[in-house]
């Protein structure tokens, strides 16, 4: 109880300070040596000036090598403009190609590449983006209270049809909290940058990942 208390706090508190709030989680109902199945449910809000985003989003990964992970998705999306109320559909094939490199027994580097096919309802399906995460994870050699893990990442994404660089997400500072045996919550901060034509805009997230596996 006091965990749970101590991270609503800190949830609370950095959702004050944040222009955006992003809920992830993921319910993990298979795995063996080489695979992992799971489901992937997001909520993402920007009171301010955006709009609020949930997607579905079943997704499985195979280790064709002890350092090579590639993946496949189908997400949904349904997506509101909290400034008109217009609301649209979005439908997501997604594959991926993910090296993973162990530098020392508890730090990992992590090269996520994504090819996004995306067709938005009612518009030409010409919104496909190629999106590439670095990330570095240290898993504490012993554990400081539920504290299990700190990472820092940065995800550039691309515009296949403008052929141009229109979004960066850079994670500074997180953290991994065990909840229970078979829960993780990951709890980080993001500075999102979008390019608006020739101009970049940035904002503060605050990001939730809640991992359940079965």
């Amino acid at each position: 109880m006091r965990l749970i208390t101590a991270i609503f706090l800190l949830c609370s508190s950095a959702h004050a300070l944040a222009n955006e709030w992003w809920a992830w989680g993921a319910l993990e109902y298979w795995r063996d040596d080489q695979n992992k199945a799971w489901l992937f449910l997001g909520n993402r809000l920007d009171e301010a000036d955006g709009a609020y985003v949930q997607i579905v989003s079943p997704r499985f990964r195979h280790e064709i090598a002890p350092w090579l992970d590639v993946g496949v998705g189908l997400s949904w999306l349904e997506i509101e403009s909290l400034q008109s109320g217009d609301r649209y559909s979005q439908f997501r094939p997604e594959l991926e190609l993910n090296p993973i490199f162990d530098l020392t027994p508890h730090l990992a580097l992590e090269w996520r590449n994504r090819m996004e096919w995306r067709w938005n309802e009612g518009a030409a399906f010409t919104t496909h983006r190629l999106r590439h995460r670095l990330q570095l994870a240290w898993t504490l050699p012993e554990p400081v209270g539920p504290l299990t893990r700190l990472f820092v990442s940065n995800e550039w994404l691309v515009d296949v049809h403008r052929r141009e660089w229109a979004e960066n997400r850079l994670v500074p500072v997180g953290g991994t909290l065990k909840v229970s045996d078979s829960t993780d919550l990951d709890i980080f901060h993001m500075v999102l940058s979008s390019r608006v034509n020739s101009d970049w805009r940035h904002e503060s997230v605050l990001g939730t990942y809640l991992r359940v596996m079965f």
